[in-house]
């Protein structure tokens, strides 16, 4: 199932734009949806990021709600204080869990 964000609802860049010197987590508000058909990437344009009359156009996976972007920042936040072993005994974990995801997807 596609994720679709609300017209005129803000939301974070998931990663630099070069293009348009914006950097990730830069907050944009969506002024149009293009839809595509489901094996395609939904398109949106932003406006609002501090840069006067542009619309930057975007693919879905560019996008993230502010919410999420938050919880990424916190998180990312409490690894930079973790010490090189607990990184590894986490990164042990992820790779646990992102097996079980896989499975659930597989079955479910």
């Amino acid at each position: 199932m596609k994720v679709k964000h609300a017209l005129f609802s803000q939301v974070a860049l998931a990663q630099d734009l070069q293009k348009y010197n914006l950097k990730r987590g830069s907050i944009g508000t969506i002024v149009e949806h293009y839809p595509m058909p489901e094996e395609d990437e939904d398109g949106y344009s932003l406006e609002g990021f501090d840069v006067p009359q542009v619309t930057i156009e975007v693919a879905a996976s560019q996008i993230i709600s502010i919410t999420q972007w938050e919880q990424e920042e916190i998180i990312l936040a409490k690894l930079r204080q973790l010490s090189e072993i607990r990184l590894l005994q986490l990164e042990d974990y992820l790779d646990f869990l992102l097996q079980k995801e896989k499975a659930v997807q597989k079955n479910g």
